[in-house]
C-alpha cells in the first residue's frame, strides 16, 4: 500500500481540496479489500434507515462502521499508512477515524447530490477529510466522483441532504462559481478530499456495480459541537458528551496515526 505523497501532490491537494491517487493498492491488496467489503456487505450490518433521502432517491447501497463488525476491515482501515497519507495531506500530526462506510452504486443507480461532508459531522475542523477507495474502476459512465476545485475555502450555509436535488448546494450558495471536475479512478486507486470540498457522483449508467470503501478522518483533538450523529457515534457515547468535550474515545474514534509515535517506532 502506498503511504507517501510527493510535495507536488500535497501542494495540489491543499490548492484544490482533493487529490486522485491511482496506485494506492497492489493487485493482491485490492483483492483482499474487495473480499472483505463484499463479505461485510452481505451481512446485516449498519445501514441508514430505508426512509433516508439517499435511499429514497436510489443513490447507493450503504453500510456504515463496518470496522466494528468485521475484524478484517478493522485491520485494513487501521493501517497507519492510510493515516499517514491523511496527516501529510492535511499537515496535521495525528488523525483519528471518524467513520467508515461502504458505498455501492447499483446498476443504473441515481447520481449523488453535490454536498460537503463537514456540516453533518459533530465537530468543526479545517483539516478533516475522507479517503475514497475504488474497488471497481470508477468511470464517468458508472458514477465516479466529481469535485469543485477550491471549494474547501468557502464558508457555505447550505447542508445538502443527499436527496434528488442534485445541484441544491449551488442554488443555495450562488457564490460557488467553480465547475465540478470528474475524477475517474482505476480499481485500487483512491481520492482524498477535504470535508469542506463540494463533491458528488454521477449516475451509474452501466449494468455493473460501482463499489467503493470510504474512511473519514478527523485530526486528534477536535471537540464535540453538539451535532448528534447517532449513526457514527452511537446513542450511548453521545449521551456522555457535552458540547466542547474532546472526541478522543479510542474505542469509538481510534487514533490510527501519530507522527511522534511513528518517529519513535
Amino acid at each position: 500500500m502506498r503511504s507517501a505523497l510527493t510535495e507536488k501532490e500535497i501542494a495540489d491537494y491543499r490548492e484544490n481540496g482533493y487529490l486522485a491517487i491511482e496506485d494506492l493498492l497492489s493487485g493482491s491488496e485490492l483483492a483482499q479489500w474487495r473480499a472483505a467489503v463484499d463479505d461485510a456487505m452481505a451481512q446485516d450490518l449498519v445501514r441508514p434507515p430505508d426512509d433516508s433521502a439517499a435511499a429514497k432517491a436510489g443513490v447507493f447501497d450503504q453500510r456504515m462502521n463496518l470496522r466494528r463488525a468485521s475484524p478484517t476491515i478493522q485491520a485494513l482501515i487501521h493501517d497507519p499508512g492510510i493515516g499517514k497519507l491523511i496527516a501529510d495531506a492535511e499537515g496535521v500530526d495525528a488523525v483519528r477515524i471518524y467513520l467508515d462506510q461502504a458505498l455501492v452504486k447499483e446498476p443504473y443507480g441515481a447520481p449523488t447530490q453535490f454536498h460537503q461532508d463537514l456540516p453533518w459531522w459533530p465537530f468543526t475542523s479545517e483539516n478533516a477529510c475522507t479517503i475514497w477507495i475504488a474497488l471497481d474502476d470508477a468511470t464517468v459512465a458508472n458514477g465516479c466522483l466529481y469535485f469543485v476545485p477550491g471549494s474547501h475555502r468557502l464558508e457555505l450555509a447550505h447542508r445538502s441532504d443527499l436527496g434528488s436535488r442534485l445541484g441544491a448546494i449551488f442554488h443555495e450558495n450562488p457564490e460557488v462559481k467553480g465547475v465540478p471536475v470528474p475524477s475517474p479512478l482505476p480499481a485500487g486507486g483512491c481520492s482524498i478530499h477535504n470535508a469542506r470540498t463540494i463533491h458528488g457522483a454521477g449516475a451509474n449508467m452501466t449494468p455493473g456495480r460501482r463499489r467503493a470503501m470510504t474512511v473519514a478522518f478527523m485530526p486528534d483533538g477536535v471537540r464535540f459541537n453538539g451535532t448528534r450523529d447517532v449513526r457514527a457515534l452511537g446513542e450511548k457515547y453521545l449521551d456522555t458528551l457535552t458540547e466542547g468535550d474532546p472526541l478522543g474515545d479510542d474505542e469509538v474514534n481510534p487514533l490510527v496515526y501519530a507522527r511522534e509515535r511513528a518517529a519513535v517506532a
